[in-house]
């Protein structure tokens, strides 16, 4: 496992990152987008939204949709970053911590 930082310009913090098996992944990005003040309330609300749609329940595999757009957008305004690489590690992880929060 290879801890790395991913350069971005100069206003932006950079991104924590950790390479699995050649990819990289986020660690605490999704639970830092669940509590930021902004974005965690439109995950939320997503989520409800989609609860509501599908009654009988949501399935992990549609996490990128879900969630995608909100990942990315947050990227984007936090970190400067317009395509996350391997952005489903990140939304895979959001859907983990809402179906933790509602059950």
């Amino acid at each position: 496992m290879n801890r790395k930082n991913i350069a971005v310009e100069s206003n932006f913090k950079a991104l924590p990152t950790v390479e699995i098996n050649g990819k990289p992944t986020y660690p605490c990005l999704a639970q830092e987008i669940l509590e930021d003040k902004i974005f965690g309330p439109r995950v939320l609300k997503r989520l409800n939204h989609l609860l509501i749609a599908h009654p009988n329940g949501l399935s992990e595999s549609g996490h990128d949709w879900y969630f995608g757009y909100l990942v990315c957008a947050y990227t984007q305004t936090h970190y400067g970053i317009k395509n996350l690489l391997n952005y489903p590690s990140v939304t895979q992880n959001l859907f983990v911590l809402c179906t933790q929060q509602v059950a």
